[in-house]
């Protein structure tokens, strides 16, 4: 089974908040049965671009795995602290595998302004995606496509990269 580390997603959520993002990037209102981020529009752009930049990782070989959807779903939920419902996970995946068919380099130019707004989410998005890259133990050629061309996106430097990744290792021992 693939496991995303509680400790990693532990410490992008409380990056997240101890930075003094808006409540809106928290992701952890009390969630609406239909839309969790229904009266937000700010947080429900920000989640969504989290979402799918996790989705293109899961998605990077071509085929998706019950044990990655388990995994995407878990990190939704501790990322979320629960608030986000199994259906409303499993409608976003299906509209992000459907804009997915753009290409990754359409889809990574489409989130990435959102994702920049702030370097704490920009850096939340690349080790989330790394993270599920790492998850099985093993990075495939087309996971370290996604994490190249993301960090690109994302306009993040190379140390910086290094120190995230460093970290995930870390998390991971």
């Amino acid at each position: 089974m693939i496991q995303l580390r509680d400790k990693t997603l532990a410490r992008i959520r409380d990056e997240l908040l101890e930075v003094g993002q808006p409540p809106s990037v928290h992701f952890m209102k009390a969630a609406d049965a239909d839309d969790p981020f229904a009266g937000d529009p700010d947080a429900k752009q920000r989640f969504e671009a989290l979402f799918e930049v996790m989705c293109l990782m899961v998605m990077a070989d071509g085929k998706v795995t019950d044990s990655e959807r388990d995994v995407l779903r878990g990190a939704v939920r501790g990322l979320t602290q629960h608030a986000v419902r199994t259906h409303h996970i499993e409608k976003l995946f299906d509209q992000c595998a459907e804009l997915a068919e753009q290409g990754l380099e359409a889809r990574l130019a489409a989130v990435a302004p959102t994702l920049k707004e702030d370097p704490a989410l920009a850096d939340a998005a690349f080790s989330l995606a790394a993270a599920l890259a790492f998850a099985d133990s093993e990075i495939e050629d087309s996971e370290n496509e996604v994490i190249n061309a993301l960090a690109e996106a994302l306009e993040l430097e190379d140390d910086r990269t290094t120190e995230l990744l460093n970290m995930l290792e870390a998390e991971s021992e």
